[in-house]
């Protein structure tokens, strides 16, 4: 099906950019923002909260016991003691 939009300056500014950056087409950008907007319907989820999965999901889990995570405890044991 082909589909027809007028986007502003500034839009078809952008989505070039992100397409020249990402090395897609206008119509996969396209695509993949109308299935985020689905899937932010389907799931009836805050845009923002959305984003934060996907990113989580991407990446790597830390390994149990890492520096960060014991300083990231020992903070929050200081802050809201037992």
């Amino acid at each position: 099906m082909t589909v027809s939009a007028r986007l502003n300056p500034r839009t078809r500014s952008a989505l070039a950019r992100y397409c020249r950056n990402h090395g897609i087409t206008k119509t996969a950008a396209i695509e993949r923002g109308i299935q985020l907007l689905l899937e932010e319907t389907r799931e009836n989820r805050h845009p923002a909260f959305l984003a934060f999965v996907r990113m989580h999901d991407r990446l790597a889990p830390e390994p149990p016991g890492d520096a960060s995570s014991r300083a990231l405890k020992r903070h929050l044991d200081e802050k809201y003691p037992a």
